[in-house]
């Protein structure tokens, strides 16, 4: 992992949450579909190396030596489905921490996502592994 990434942002990019691949997802992992709402864990399939910041090639990061260490979310306000919406990721802390097997990393990166007014709707917290 590239500590010096730490502070990075990444360049904006835009995501649309359609309900056509919430429901898609939703049945895909066996759950009832109910698309009242946007689902609150949906925004993570809406982005990705493709469509957003590069975030293992960014920092880094082996994926063999990879691993995932969870989301956590803080919503401001409701998504609306079709809603176009800014984000912004930011590498807010990478840490180093020594296991028994060798070194750890951890890297904290928030992707805020923003009305096109600018209004901040969600905020995610992704924490990215990898063991050297």
């Amino acid at each position: 992992m590239n500590p010096d990434r730490q502070g990075h942002v990444f360049p904006p990019f835009t995501v649309r949450p359609e309900k056509a691949l919430a429901e898609k997802l939703l049945r895909g992992q066996g759950a009832a579909v109910d698309l009242e709402t946007v689902p609150p864990t949906y925004m993570i399939f809406l982005r990705g190396e493709t469509r957003g910041a590069n975030l293992f090639g960014e920092l880094g990061i082996d994926r063999k030596r990879a691993l995932h260490g969870g989301q956590r979310y803080e919503w401001y306000g409701p998504v609306a489905w079709d809603e176009e919406l800014t984000v912004t990721a930011t590498v807010e802390k990478i840490t180093e921490k020594q296991g028994r097997s060798g070194k750890i990393w951890f890297a904290d990166v928030a992707l805020d996502y923003a009305r096109a007014d600018g209004t901040r709707v969600l905020r995610e917290i992704t924490r990215l592994i990898e063991r050297e």
